[in-house]
């Protein structure tokens, strides 16, 4: 734990407020401009908010490690042993070899299909032209696609499918102004790892190799690369990167055609595909993840402040996708800039290993939903993640334009 500044700051920022979670980038901006290094007092850590700052530290594993948890200190470590998002090299690259290739760019689009097939089964719910009756198009869509992508990825059979999807949501909801996971998300996470294990060994034990992820961590283990134990959170990290960025992203583009901020048109390329320059533009401006910590393993100086060794450091990414000295008009949602420079997949050996899937389910996802050509307005209040880490819409209840519904933002 370290020391706070010499001289009180003022309260500007918490992470698990509820300003913060209503619209925490007032509070960025003033962070970048004034206190570009800030002290969290009541969690005992500091905040990085300029895009250099936070870039340059992703960048340097050596002197800020994962290994002690990436969210606040009541938070830390909860996917278990094999999660590579708090492990740090060498292990970290050992592990993360055993998915590299299933993940990689050059071989993600033989999974185009199967998120395609996906997309259909959960749009086919999706009320016809003509009804008024109200969709939920984040709980029925948007966060189910990248969940029945990943557990059809994992390799779970069909049948199982639905409760995994409902038990690794249970496990990601986290209750709103709280730092630590409710009693029923560690019973669904007991759940899911007891499940997943067993997955593993009967692919062990089968006498025939499975081509799916658990196949691949079967392999892993078989060969030495990985333990048995680094089973649950290798796959559990899984589960939530695969569900939290992607449905996020998706619900805030939805959201945005239904309160009218974008068209349809202004969304999709040559093709006719949901465009690849504004689905980076959403994650600039809106990161999915907005945060994660690291933990100082030697002194380090930022901005006239020596850190201790030990000091847990928040990266906040959604501040740096916003800062006007790397993006012009940063708060400006432009469509057609070049946002690729944003950091919401991170940076560095922690670079996200999913985020070729995750593009492409968005992109698979949202053409199918605009090819629908949806015309709707929301048909009442949304709801955000009570998550303090990730921002994105639980509820987005829509109906159709003709039905006459008076918009509500």
């Amino acid at each position: 734990m370290s020391a706070g500044p010499s001289t009180p700051e003022p309260e500007i920022w918490d992470p698990v407020s509820a300003q913060s979670h209503e619209d925490p980038y007032p509070a960025y901006a003033r962070l970048r401009e004034e206190y570009p290094l800030y002290y969290l007092r009541a969690h005992h850590a500091w905040a990085l908010s300029r895009y250099a700052d936070v870039r340059d530290a992703l960048r340097d594993w050596e002197s800020y490690s994962s290994a002690q948890g990436v969210e606040l200190g009541e938070y830390v470590q909860f996917f278990g042993e094999g999660s590579i998002q708090e492990l740090d090299p060498p292990r970290h690259d050992v592990v993360r070899r055993v998915l590299a290739a299933r993940f990689a760019s050059r071989n993600i689009k033989r999974y185009e299909a199967m998120v395609r097939e996906c997309a259909h089964e959960l749009l086919a719910e999706m009320p016809a032209s003509e009804s008024d009756q109200s969709w939920d198009i984040a709980a029925r869509f948007t966060q189910r696609l990248p969940m029945m992508t990943i557990f059809r990825l994992l390799g779970i059979p069909d049948q199982d499918v639905p409760w995994a999807i409902d038990a690794g949501l249970e496990m990601l909801n986290r209750p709103a102004g709280e730092s630590g996971p409710s009693p029923a998300a560690i019973a669904s996470r007991t759940e899911l790892v007891t499940y997943i294990h067993d997955q593993v060994m009967q692919r062990r034990t089968g006498g025939s190799v499975i081509d799916d992820v658990l196949g691949d961590m079967a392999i892993g283990i078989e060969s030495g690369q990985m333990r048995q134990q680094e089973v649950e959170g290798l796959t559990l990290l899984l589960i939530a990167a695969g569900m939290e960025t992607t449905a996020s992203l998706m619900g805030n583009v939805v959201h945005a055609l239904a309160c009218d901020e974008v068209r349809k048109d202004e969304l999709l390329d040559v093709n006719q595909e949901f465009s690849m320059i504004a689905m980076d533009e959403f994650l600039r401006f809106d990161a999915p993840g907005q945060w994660l910590a690291r933990v100082t393993t030697r002194p380090v100086v930022l901005h006239g402040q020596e850190l201790p060794t030990g000091s847990r450091v928040l990266m906040i990414f959604a501040s740096a996708n916003r800062d006007h000295r790397e993006f012009e008009r940063p708060d400006e949602l432009v469509l057609d800039r070049d946002g690729s420079r944003n950091l919401s997949f991170g940076e560095g050996v922690h670079f996200c290993l999913g985020m070729p899937l995750a593009r492409l389910e968005a992109k698979v996802g949202l053409t199918e939903f605009l090819k629908r050509d949806p015309e709707f307005v929301l048909a009442g209040a949304c709801e955000r993640y009570p998550s303090h880490v990730i921002r994105g819409f639980s509820s987005i209840p829509v109906k159709r334009k003709d039905a006459g519904v008076r918009s509500h933002t």
